[in-house]
């Protein structure tokens, strides 16, 4: 059968230029809203469907400016004998070299040979389909793929509405399914007539008199009739393509299931019925509980380890991207333009992952932030919740929050597992913040941040060796020190964090004076239970701090302390979604 190895799209919808390499396999797109995903899905659907036309508009041009025509190529490998023949398509045999990801316009020797069928749409609207290469275009020689050839690569695409499959249509799956066995047509037809001959067997007595009155009325008139029956027009009866449809032992049809069942049933059909290995599903996730999610992914092979379909899918399902491997994910971006920078050649980018432990350990852990326009990676729980905690102070007070910017958070698992987060999620396209404590002064973790940043990531930490526990006790002001204790009581017991002040002070300092006598003496003390007993170091308990004392007491928090939250804030800002 053909897979796809390379898709170029030039001036379609919201795209202006992309290309990519797609994986055998399943491929799993995702990226922010109105990105262009669904205008890819559609790019294959229209470049490679079996369709003699499709009515195209001005709005399916970049920026509807018709001047610049459609261009979409498809790259196909894995070609059958049909497709290899060299007296059909010989013109237009190319080479594809998998190491380099290179086309070349005649195959080498370490290439597999490979076949480019263009869609090309010009302003008068009419779309060509016409197979595509170099040496062919200069001695303009055009060509089209024999339409049989055309039906055995045609896409299958599984979208939200799908009932007219669950019918015997012109184009369903069961025609498909029965078109050597069943001849829909004549079927038909043959009920046409029987419906006919049924109604005309049964006597309607109430039309007597009306039909004695209009044979009277033509016979007066000259108007020879005969004897008058009302029968069924021959054209009145018209049982269509769609009118035989399956149903349950119930008699129900099976149209009228919920979506998620349709969706279900239609793929294992597709699977059977389908002469192409190329497979299209628009939301994976429409219409279904998480444990048919994970049966409809098996159906598409997500979990095999030699695939023989190649799959598109699209989802904004955090529970779909954990049931994937992390080489099937593939991130479609609108890369930073740079007003002063010479254009950029495309438009959008398409980054993939390699499928490492780390980065699948970043998919399971953190897949709600692969939806997000920009990431910020916490080091740890205490980091994660105190820009949550933030979020909703923000929120509180009618400003926008992180997520209101489309900005996510993902939890960096401590130890050195941050920084790895924070680059998975850099080489993707996201642009990344890491969120830190600066409580380790080795060479070695000074190395693995220059390392971090060098990979695009953009560091907040607090400098001093401070802990964000530290940091924020030394950093706020001295009226917000009880406070801080008094919540840590709440939330750990105040007999705890009793004994852990007495332990930090050397018996020095009690519950009740840090509550009620504060002084910069007590800092030291108080950071260090907090950090030893981990008073915070968990999101909830951070998100708590810094809801209800960080927040609110930010003005009055030291300049160091603030300029790091208030750069935080603002490149969440630059980032994310302008408001």
């Amino acid at each position: 059968m053909a897979v796809i190895r390379h898709l170029a799209i030039e001036n379609f919808r919201s795209i202006k230029q992309t290309q990519w390499y797609p994986k055998p396999g399943l491929n799993c797109l995702i990226g922010p809203g109105d990105v262009g995903k669904s205008t890819l899905l559609d790019a294959i659907d229209l470049a490679l469907g079996a369709r003699r036309s499709f009515q195209f508009n001005d709005a399916d041009f970049y920026l509807m400016n018709t001047d610049h025509p459609i261009t979409i190529s498809v790259t196909l490998g894995d070609l059958s004998e049909d497709l290899k023949n060299l007296e059909a398509y010989g013109h237009f045999f190319r080479g594809f070299n998998q190491a380099n990801k290179e086309i070349h316009d005649e195959p080498g020797p370490d290439d597999e040979t490979v076949i480019t069928l263009q869609l090309i749409v010009r302003e008068d609207l009419d779309p060509e389909w016409l197979l595509y290469s170099e040496r062919a275009f200069e001695f303009g020689i055009e060509k089209r793929l024999q339409w049989k050839h055309r039906e055995i690569i045609s896409p299958t695409r599984l979208g939200a509405i799908t009932h007219h499959h669950l019918a015997w249509g012109n184009r369903s799956i069961l025609h498909r399914l029965t078109e050597d066995t069943f001849d829909i047509s004549s079927s038909l037809a043959q009920l046409n007539r029987q419906t006919r001959q049924n109604f005309a067997e049964q006597p309607l007595p109430e039309l007597a008199g009306l039909l004695a009155q209009v044979r009277s009325i033509a016979n007066n008139l000259g108007v020879p009739v005969g004897d008058l029956k009302a029968l069924l027009d021959v054209k009145g009866v018209s049982l269509s393509n769609g009118a035989i449809s399956l149903h349950n032992s119930d008699n129900t049809p099976l149209r009228q299931m919920g979506t998620g069942s349709s969706r279900l049933l239609i793929s294992g059909l597709q699977k059977v019925a389908s002469t192409s290995q190329i497979t299209i599903v628009d939301e994976a996730e429409y219409g279904l509980e998480p444990y048919r999610i994970t049966r409809l992914l098996h159906e598409l092979g997500a979990k095999e380890n030699n695939p023989v379909q190649q799959v598109f899918i699209t989802t904004h399902s955090p529970y779909v991207l954990r049931e994937l491997q992390a080489a099937q994910l593939h991130v479609l971006r609108k890369p930073t333009v740079n007003p002063f920078a010479p254009p950029l050649p495309f438009s959008h980018t398409i980054h993939a992952l390699n499928g490492g432990d780390n980065e699948q350990a970043t998919l399971r852990a953190c897949a709600e932030a692969f939806f997000s326009k920009a990431a910020i990676v916490g080091e740890g729980s205490t980091e994660v919740g105190v820009v949550r905690g933030l979020d909703v102070f923000y929120k509180d007070n009618a400003a926008p929050g992180f997520q209101d910017r489309g900005v996510a958070w993902a939890d960096g698992g401590g130890g050195d597992n941050y920084f790895k987060r924070a680059e998975v999620f850099s080489k993707l396209g996201y642009p990344t913040a890491l969120f830190k404590d600066s409580d380790i002064a080795t060479p070695a973790h000074q190395q693995q941040t220059d390392y971090c940043r060098n990979q695009g990531v953009t560091i907040f930490e607090w400098g001093h060796n401070y802990s964000t526990e530290s940091a924020t006790l030394f950093g706020c002001p001295l009226t917000a020190i009880p406070s801080i204790v008094q919540l840590a009581a709440t939330l750990n017991g105040t007999q705890e964090v009793e004994q852990h002040i007495l332990n930090c002070s050397d018996n020095q300092l009690t519950f009740l004076s840090c509550t009620n006598q504060p002084n910069d003496a007590m800092r030291q003390p108080l950071a260090n239970a907090a950090n030893k007993y981990k008073w915070f170091k968990n999101i909830a308990k951070a998100e708590e701090l810094a809801r209800k004392i960080i927040g609110p007491e930010f003005p009055n928090f030291h300049e160091n302390y603030r300029h790091i939250i208030s750069q935080l804030y603002l490149w969440a800002g630059q980032n994310g979604d302008q408001r």
